[in-house]
């Protein structure tokens, strides 16, 4: 079984092609954050049908399963450590004096 790196963790083909001197925008921080959240989603959703395979006695291959579960939960993390950064920005920004 292959394993690939966490998909927010290794930096994002589009956002290394994009030159900051030519003044036209790469990606969105939008499109960059939903693109992210879906590949959790999707993390997620991969891991339960893996699971649910388990417990019927689908999957031969255990150990499979629990990466696929281990994986989907350090997704998880990551995207709620992101979530919470950006409220603590948020906030720091509503603290600024006028």
């Amino acid at each position: 079984m292959k394993l690939s790196p966490a998909p927010f963790i290794r930096r994002s083909e589009a956002l290394s092609t994009a030159d900051p001197s030519s003044g036209s925008p790469g990606v969105s921080f939008e499109s960059l954050l939903a693109n992210s959240m879906k590949k959790v989603n999707d993390l997620q959703l991969e891991s339960d049908s893996l699971v649910n395979s388990l417990a019927t006695g689908d999957v031969e291959d255990v150990s499979a399963v629990v990466l696929s579960a281990q994986r989907a939960e350090f997704a998880l993390r990551m995207i709620t450590e992101v979530r919470n950064k950006l409220v603590d920005a948020y906030q720091q920004l509503g603290r600024l004096p006028v």
